[in-house]
């Protein structure tokens, strides 16, 4: 049995590592302009779960064809979502501030961090929900939220695995260049388990039947 054929477990490990750092790097790369973070993460989504997940495609190709057709759907959305996480930001960093002071200031402090976690959440929920279905901006947002508050378990494993990847990061700073894909590959896992209940049983035998044709 030779372990480099392409067929391998050694090789196909390579390529999925491979892949992973190619990902990430695009993602970081189109997060620089700050208004196409969303874009970039709706991307992202999209090309792990059908490139490292299914081995449908490749990795460039895909990050930026879904970057270009998401790009005005998800622009004003980010930037929505950014304003508002800006004002919790802000009022976090002045209840701090305030707080050392007066002690009373310490409730608003908490709101506004549990206020940045609920937006988080939802924005967990918001960008592959966009990279996985069409609909209008409202809808998709208004269904992010539902979503999240639907399946508050699933919503708690991703918060838990975002915390994971935050304190690999911390620990190890070079892992940029692979943590953005890993996690976003992880991340299909849980939320695909929601999103088909959001699907037609035809739908959902329909993607099966595809995914299946590209594992053969």
């Amino acid at each position: 049995m030779n372990l480099f054929n392409y067929e391998g477990g050694i090789m196909k490990s390579l390529s999925k590592f491979t892949d992973c750092i190619t990902l990430s790097l695009l993602f970081l790369v189109s997060c620089i302009p700050i208004f196409t973070v969303g874009t970039a993460a709706t991307a992202m989504y999209h090309t792990a779960y059908k490139v490292l997940r299914y081995d449908q495609g490749y990795v460039f190709r895909d990050y930026v064809s879904a970057f270009r057709d998401n790009f005005k759907q998800t622009v004003p959305v980010w930037l929505l979502t950014m304003l508002i996480g800006a004002v919790l930001g802000i009022d976090w960093y002045v209840m701090g501030f305030l707080e050392k002071k007066e002690s009373a200031f310490e409730i608003f402090m908490i709101a506004s961090a549990v206020g940045l976690c609920l937006l988080f959440a939802w924005t967990s929920y918001l960008f592959p929900y966009m990279a996985r279905f069409e609909n209008t901006r409202k809808q998709s947002m208004k269904n992010a939220v539902l979503m999240a508050i639907a399946h508050l378990p699933m919503t708690l494993l991703i918060l838990a695995l975002t915390a994971v990847t935050v304190v690999m990061f911390s620990m190890m700073p070079l892992f940029i260049g692979i943590l953005p894909a890993v996690y976003a590959w992880i991340q299909s896992y849980i939320l695909e388990r929601v999103f088909r209940r959001y699907m037609t049983e035809e739908e959902r035998q329909r993607e099966d039947e595809k995914n299946e044709r590209e594992r053969n």
